[in-house]
This record gives C-alpha cells, structure tokens and sequence, in this order.
C-alpha cells in the first residue's frame, strides 16, 4: 500500500514537471494500476501541502538553506546499497524531493544495520516528508485529506 501511493505521488510529481494536464495525469495514474480514487486525491492534497509548505521555508529560510548537492561516497553508497542509492536519486530526479530532504534521507538511512535498507523504508521516509506538517500548520488543521475520507 505504502509503495503503491509513493508510486502515485511520483507520477503525479513528475506529471506536475512536465506541465501534463490533470486530465493526462490521471490517465497515467490510472493506467498504471487498480487504485483507490481516495488515495489519488489524497496525494494531491500532499503534495499540495508539500509545495506550500517547501515555499514557506524557501522564502523564510533561503540564506541558510543547502544550494549545493552533496555527493555520497562510494562508501556511504555501499551502506545504504547501490540500487537503493538510485531508487533515492530517482525521486530526486523528478523533483519530488529537494536537496536537504535527500541529504536527511540518506542519513536517516545510514542509522539502519547494513543491508537491511530496502525500498519499502526508502518509500516510508519519503511518505513522512509528505505528511509531517506537525511544525508548520496549526494544530486542529484539516488542509490535507486522508485517504479515509470521503470527496462529495
């Protein structure tokens, strides 16, 4: 289930990034699986959140936030393994996540026994990015949907 929305999330970011309409996004989403229409709508809220959120802290934070991308040594790649390592990059490519969010990423990944990272914890970090607004919304805040709730 976990991987499935970080899969819609992808397509959707990545939709988003190449100014397809919503109409072809969804198609794509669509096409791909059998999915709930819930989840779908759900990562949109996300995602939107996310993009608020990413433009709160750049405007707020922009002379202390990283510029630069920081390459892994071939050690830190052959701790978190090489195929994960591109999985990561992939999102990154697509722009569904940002330099420092790769950067706390990596090394939250570097806190797991050796050989133990797979693409499911990789799927779970990159979900909580999505879903931590604890610090910048206020509590009681219903901007973001949950994949319980219903669309009228």
């Amino acid at each position: 289930m976990i991987g499935e929305i970080v899969k819609i999330i992808a397509k959707i970011v990545q939709g988003i990034n190449n100014n397809y309409s919503l109409e072809q996004v969804e198609k794509s989403i669509i096409g791909v699986t059998d999915i709930d229409k819930n989840a779908v709508a759900a990562a949109y809220s996300w995602i939107y959140e996310k993009m608020t959120r990413d433009l709160f802290i750049e405007r707020e934070l922009a002379e202390n936030s990283v510029q630069s991308f920081r390459f892994l040594s071939d050690d830190e790649k052959f701790e978190i393994g090489l195929d994960n390592y591109n999985y990561l990059m992939h999102f990154y490519n697509i722009g569904m996540i940002k330099i420092d969010e790769f950067n706390t990423i990596v090394e939250q990944l570097k806190l797991f026994p050796e050989g133990s990272v797979t693409n499911e914890n990789i799927n779970l970090l990159i979900l909580s990015l999505f879903l931590d607004m604890d610090n910048y919304s206020l509590p009681g805040s219903r901007n973001l949907l949950y994949s319980s709730d219903t669309i009228n």
